[in-house]
């Protein structure tokens, strides 16, 4: 039994080990990070000029955005395609569609006057996702549909900028009123 044991933990140890191909994939998830292994100093330098992100997916998923238009209750962003975000298919992937409905109708509602809320529901509708692919522009506009005490809804609608072809359409329900609180 000592020897089926050892044979079964080197065995796990080598399922376990991660090959320096994909290392290397993950690596490339986030330069920074690549970065600060091979020269701290440089990286910490860059992460500084860098402008901040929440999170490592919302900075991954979001970079690139750029807010064309913003009125109460209403929001137009462009997004290029990057291929980071494509799917097999070779199109924009449906995860990070719903990133864009997520965090662009949550602006809308903000942009509206109201305090910043958590999602509580979300529909989306890949209508073509075909439509998106590397390098094309998206228009991505979203309104408020209204609020009722803290509970909010909004509408986003994704399209193709050059062709006029919807990717996705998105309904967005948020709730809360979250304020920022200071101890100073």
């Amino acid at each position: 039994m000592g020897a089926s044991a050892s044979a079964s933990a080197s065995d796990l140890k080598a399922l376990l080990q991660v090959s320096g191909e994909d290392g290397a994939l993950v690596d490339a998830l986030d330069r920074r990070a690549a970065a600060a292994r091979r020269a701290p100093q440089a990286a910490a330098a860059a992460a500084a000029a860098a402008e901040p992100s929440p999170s490592f997916f919302e900075g991954f998923a979001l970079q690139g955005i750029r807010v064309d238009s913003i009125h109460p209750g209403r929001i137009l962003c462009s997004f290029t395609v990057p291929t980071r975000l494509t799917a097999g298919g070779g199109h924009l992937a449906p995860g990070a569609v719903v990133a864009l409905v997520d965090e662009i109708g949550s602006a809308a509602a903000v942009a509206d006057g109201h305090h910043l809320k958590v999602s509580v529901d979300m529909s989306v509708s890949f209508v073509d996702l075909a439509a998106a692919a590397p390098g094309d522009t998206l228009r991505i506009s979203a309104r408020a549909l209204g609020h009722r005490g803290a509970y909010s809804g909004t509408h986003v609608l994704v399209a193709n900028a050059a062709t006029g072809k919807v990717v996705a359409e998105g309904r967005h329900s948020l709730f809360g009123k979250m304020k920022i609180r200071s101890n100073i």
